[in-house]
């Protein structure tokens, strides 16, 4: 009989346990602050740029769905 400790990756989002609770916790809130900074980035870079009208012409609007992100502790939704 052969022992072994590799684990299928196909059962990784199956995993729940307090330690990748966390792990998976923390990472989206990772992502998410570092979505967060990008966009602010771009948002400063584009601040001077009006619109004849004079408004902002980039701006924030609201938020797409949330969606995954393939991390090594499997997938985390983050909202963009």
């Amino acid at each position: 009989m052969e022992t072994t400790n590799i684990v299928d990756f196909a059962r990784r989002d199956g995993i729940t346990d307090a330690l990748t609770d966390l792990l998976r916790t923390g990472a989206q809130q990772l992502i998410a602050t570092a979505v967060e900074a990008e966009l602010a980035g771009y948002l400063a870079q584009f601040s001077d740029l009006r619109t004849e009208a004079g408004h902002a012409a980039v701006v924030r609007n609201g938020h797409h769905p949330t969606r995954p992100f393939q991390t090594g502790i499997g997938p985390v939704s983050v909202r963009i």
